[in-house]
């Protein structure tokens, strides 16, 4: 379909090569067919841009109304349109063609507008109200017309341009690819940022598009699932959490029972059999977690939020021992035992808080015990031990031998060490209550004592620590090195670690007895220490608390600043992420163990600060037992039992 006749009358006999007359009549300044791109078509301006519309698009934003012609057909034209053509062509042959393309004989073009309906359907967008078009309708009730290019076979016949594909693309777009890929890489990163300089945004989204799809693949889901799971390895445990959430198929990766065991046995989850059992009221959601060891390790970690940040629950109190010290205390499980100078012991529920009973027998003050099961050991100032079943409340045995005070004690297995103010330590045979071996050979009072099965270890108030052989009877080894009394002991089976009133704390070898390093810093006596995986934590009367390493002999962390303990601390526990400290002053402080960190007091008494005090505490993985009272009357003996099991009602 053409345009009225009045607007283009058809070709003149025009050569090649040469300069002609335009090829439109009625227009004046259109080049003839040698001065024009044989490719450059017209795309119906439809509203969506491609390479071959671009040109068009630029060379419609130049015209205006007032240059606009209006043809007999109800049409009208740029006066200078094949000037701005020809100008457009040339410079963008010269962005997008190779250079020094060979000269060919050029096909005469013949510019006729057509409507536009019959170049392709019209479809309404808003970009068609937006642009300009070489040819505009008039009126409403005018067709819209658009101008295509029409090339000149040697025949003379018309032939109608097809748009570019990728099957069909431009001529020029070959050469313009085989130079691209001669070029380097600066060379290519350089010609793919000019070219996107020169794009449409529509060009810039198509771009987009096409690119954006090749970094969304889902390696995950392509690869093995062995590989797959290799990669997940390597996530952290949170990160694993949130990946389980992205899709079904990750969701099935991330919740692999080997993998979270692997992750469980990193954060020192070795066996499920420790675990409690969840209670009812959680099975829905436990059994919505496929993977057993996944669930211990989300348990183990809303354990310890509750532990570092959520509010702390209302305590048991459990009251016993009147007004008496509590001296010692045990848990185990969910029975707690406390000992004091009543000359009584006591057995509570940890869960009920009640006090299932009362273990009267010694004629002295209760100051040392031990606990394995349901069997507890006790030692008094009586000059005896017992041995009792704390479910029925029996004596089994009262060992005799010693003849002051015994002070300290340690069990291991069927067998218990004992030490005592004569100075002496005694083996004995829990089961049987016989004396198996009498170990004699420090100057004053025994004051702590370690046993592994093996070899005994003790520190008394002659400054000495001695390495014995219970067996033979033996003295193996005698570490000197301290100027005051020893309080406190650690052994790891390789490392003896004693703390003395000297202020010091020393690391010996238990094979040859030597002094690995000696701990400066505290500024009075060790008076409790505990011992794990070769990091020490001391809790020393100068109410600091300090982390070591006894392999290089570094102090980690110091547990003081504007929050710490404003006594002498009492009594210590920590594990793996957190260090428990309590002290005179009537609070237990929680700290990161790692970073020295205070997070906050779990217990802060009322009358701390005017004589009330935390003996003792003791905690597992889900509960916290404090033992306090006062020395003037301020404070009501008592135990404290705090929970922080996330399954907790």
């Amino acid at each position: 379909m053409s345009a009225p006749s009045s607007s283009s009358k058809g070709l003149g006999g025009e050569k090649p090569g040469g300069t002609s007359p335009s090829p439109v009549e009625g227009v004046e300044g259109v080049p003839g067919p040698s001065t024009l791109d044989p490719l450059q078509t017209a795309i119906a301006h439809d509203g969506e841009s491609d390479d071959y519309g671009e040109e068009a698009e630029e060379e419609e934003e130049d015209s205006t109304d007032e240059e606009s012609e209006t043809s007999d057909g109800g049409m009208y034209c740029d006066a200078e349109c094949g000037e701005e053509n020809e100008s457009t062509d040339r410079h963008t042959l010269a962005l997008q063609s190779p250079p020094a393309l060979p000269p060919r004989p050029l096909s005469p073009i013949l510019h006729t507008c057509v409507p536009l309906d019959a170049v392709q359907p019209q479809r309404k967008r808003k970009s068609e109200a937006e642009s300009s078009l070489p040819c505009k309708k008039l009126n409403p009730e005018e067709k819209t017309y658009v101008m295509v290019v029409k090339r000149v076979d040697d025949k003379g016949k018309h032939v109608r341009s097809v748009i570019p594909t990728r099957d069909n693309p431009p001529p020029e777009m070959s050469n313009w690819l085989l130079q691209f890929q001669r070029w380097s890489n600066a060379e290519r990163m350089l010609a793919i940022d000019e070219l996107i300089e020169r794009c449409e945004p529509t060009q810039v989204r198509h771009m987009m598009q096409v690119i954006e799809p090749q970094f969304q693949r889902d390696f995950i889901s392509l690869l093995p699932k062995e590989l797959a799971l290799s990669v997940l390895a390597f996530l952290e445990p949170r990160d694993l959490l949130r990946a389980a959430q992205t899709c079904r198929n990750w969701r099935f990766l991330a919740d692999d029972n080997l993998l979270w065991k692997e992750k469980c046995r990193a954060t020192g989850i070795d066996d499920l059999r420790d675990l409690p059992t969840p209670k009812r009221k959680n099975s829905r959601n436990s059994n919505s977690c496929s993977s057993p060891w996944k669930q211990a390790y989300m348990r183990q970690h809303n354990i310890k939020m509750n532990w570092r940040t959520k509010p702390i629950r209302p305590p048991k109190v459990l009251k016993g021992h009147d007004d008496h010290v509590i001296t010692c205390l045990q848990f185990s499980g969910n029975r707690i035992v406390s000992g004091s100078d009543d000359n009584t012991l006591k057995v509570w529920s940890a869960v009920t808080g009640k006090c299932l009973r009362t273990l009267v027998g010694h004629t002295g003050g209760v100051w040392s015990s031990q606990m394995s099961g349901t069997t507890v050991i006790s030692g008094s100032t009586d000059r005896t031990l017992k041995v009792w079943n704390a479910e029925t409340g029996q004596c089994i045995h009262t060992l005799y031998g010693h003849t002051s005070t015994v002070r300290c004690m340690h069990l291991h297995g069927n067998k218990v060490v004992s030490g005592s103010r004569d100075a002496t330590l005694r083996v004995w045979q829990v089961d049987t209550g016989e004396c198996l071996h009498v170990l004699v050979g420090h100057l004053a009072a025994v004051r702590c004592v370690q046993y592994d099965g093996k070899l005994v270890v003790s520190g008394a108030y002659d400054y000495m620590v001695k390495v014995w052989n219970p067996e033979r009877e033996e003295c193996l080894h005698t570490l000197q090195g301290h100027t005051n009394r020893v309080y406190s002991l650690q052994f790891d089976g390789v490392h003896v670690v004693s703390g003395s009133l000297d202020t010091s704390i020393r690391v010996w070898e238990v094979e040859t007895g030597a002094c690995r390093h000696t701990l400066m810093g505290h500024q009075s006596l060790t008076s409790g220490m505990e011992l794990r995986n070769n990091i020490l934590v001391s809790g020393n009367a100068d109410s600091t608390v300090k982390v070591w390493d006894i392999v290089s002999g570094h102090c980690l962390q110091t547990l003081s600043g504007p929050d710490k303990h404003q006594s002498a601390v009492t009594c210590l526990q920590f594990n793996s992420h957190f260090v428990i400290t309590s002290s005179d002053d009537g609070t237990v402080k929680l700290w990161d163990v790692k970073t020295g960190e205070f997070i906050r007091n779990l217990v802060a008494l009322e009358s701390g600060g005017s004589g009330g005090v935390v003996w003792r505490i003791r905690a597992s993985d889900t509960k916290l037992v404090c033992a306090v009272g006062s020395r003037n009357g301020t404070e009501e003996t008592k135990l404290l039992v705090l929970d922080f099991d996330v399954e907790a009602k």
